[in-house]
């Protein structure tokens, strides 16, 4: 019999062919889900390297503020800088004066060494903003590293200001860039380390908020296109107007404009 394609699948046992297809099935999709991953990862760089901190210097006794952490100090994602949480507060607080120090992928030990760097340099403000744990939930760093870290942060803070509010991550299994199974890692690894931040941030007395809790997961949850920007990953202006008018409310701030 003279070999053809038609020949070679009729001397293979048909069970073969579903399991085949279905191997070639999960390869694609695979693929597919890496292309989509890879090219949020390349915006996220991206709007990363773009991103201009917003930050006002006022020489009055108005409120002095700073904002420290990583890329949501920042305000990647936004549209414009002063629809980050620092430009939303300054729109709010017309005199403060707002010292933004934010780093794109800073982790805890970074904002130890941005808390130093302003106590070296003999600052003092009112109140404190800190951005920061996504980066060490993605990056994995270790538990009792995390611990040991969020202490040192914690003392330097209450060198630094009169009062800080720690604007804790979100679920990060909720962002759009992570498929599954790795966002149901990452939602795994934001219970576990902000369970970390919130403790340390009790034992100084500084004011956690849990954007991982339920109540705001579900709210994220409902609003991922809304919530988050194009890279899958930072908040887009609209997740920044939530957060501020959370971090506002936890502050107990009263708008002065």
């Amino acid at each position: 019999m003279p070999f053809t394609p038609e020949s070679l699948f009729r001397s293979q046992p048909l069970v073969r062919k579903p399991a085949v297809a279905l191997s070639l099935v999960l390869a694609t999709g695979a693929l597919v889900e890496f292309v989509f991953f890879w090219r949020g990862v390349q915006r996220a760089r991206s709007l990363a390297a773009r991103g201009q901190r917003f930050e006002r210097r006022i020489a009055s006794k108005g409120l002095a503020v700073l904002i420290l952490g990583d890329s949501t100090g920042v305000g990647v994602g936004a549209r414009l800088p002063e629809e980050s949480i620092a430009g939303l507060l300054a729109a709010d607080f017309p005199d403060a004066d707002i010292v933004n120090i934010s780093q794109s992928g800073a982790r805890i030990s970074d904002a130890v060494a941005q808390a130093s760097k302003c106590i070296a340099g003999g600052l003092h403000f009112d109140v404190a903003i800190l951005h920061v744990g996504g980066n060490d939930i993605v990056r994995a760093t270790p538990a009792e590293k995390l611990v040991d870290g969020c202490e040192a942060l914690m003392r330097e803070l209450s060198r630094l200001a009169h009062r800080t509010v720690w604007l804790g991550p979100p679920n990060l299994g909720l962002a759009p860039l992570f498929p599954l199974p790795y966002s149901w890692l990452l939602a795994s690894r934001s219970r576990a380390a902000t369970t970390i931040f919130a403790r340390s941030s009790k034992r100084h007395d500084v004011s956690f908020v849990d954007f991982s809790a339920p109540a705001h997961a579900m709210h994220f949850g409902r609003r991922r296109r809304q919530h988050f920007a194009i890279d899958g990953f930072h908040p887009s202006s609209s997740g920044y107007r939530y957060g501020y008018a959370v971090a506002r409310q936890a502050l107990g701030l009263t708008s002065k404009s």
